[in-house]
């Protein structure tokens, strides 16, 4: 009798043994699963990008010179003409309801052509001038580009020239 107790103690510690080992099978296999799912999370966001940062712009058209532009100005600079404040040249224009930004690059850049392609606001008082260059071969005049912009929309901005690269231009 003793031995057939051993027996049956035996046999129930093995049963019981050998239950909880694919117990831990399964619970190790199920967190091999979680940590293959994990990693693979992570790689796929670690792949993520963050957008790119949009900005405000400023709506603006291009001025077409039928008879002409003006004369360049004796420096490279920026310049926002108004109602109050412009060329006695440009006094045909309509004041009352737009305003005008004149850039002209560096003599550096000669034998090319600047367009102003967007306007944006990139802080609350600093207006980014986004510009594509143009060969012009036998351009003598300096690069420059004439727009129109809403009236007031150029009131107390500074600004800053790049090209569609984001290589500063020179202004100065």
């Amino acid at each position: 009798m003793k031995r057939f107790l051993t027996l049956i103690l035996v046999l129930t510690v093995s049963l019981l043994a050998g239950c909880g080992s694919k117990e831990n099978e399964n619970n190790s296999e199920t967190s091999k699963v979680k940590e293959e799912q994990k990693s693979e999370e992570t790689a796929s966001t670690a792949d993520a990008v963050e957008p790119n940062q949009a900005h405000k712009e400023i709506e603006f058209k291009s001025i077409n010179w039928i008879m002409g532009a003006p004369n360049p100005e004796p420096t490279a600079g920026i310049w926002v003409y108004n109602k109050d404040k412009h060329p006695s040249s440009l006094d045909n224009q309509d004041w009352d309801h737009e305003d005008m930004l004149y850039v002209q690059a560096s003599k550096k850049y000669k034998h090319q052509q600047i367009t102003i392609k967007k306007l944006q606001v990139i802080e609350n008082d600093v207006v980014k001038i986004i510009v594509s260059w143009e060969k012009d071969i036998g351009r003598e005049l300096p690069p420059r580009d004439y727009v129109t912009v809403e009236t007031g929309a150029l009131d107390g901005k500074k600004f800053i020239v790049e090209d569609m690269d984001g290589q500063k231009v020179d202004i100065k």
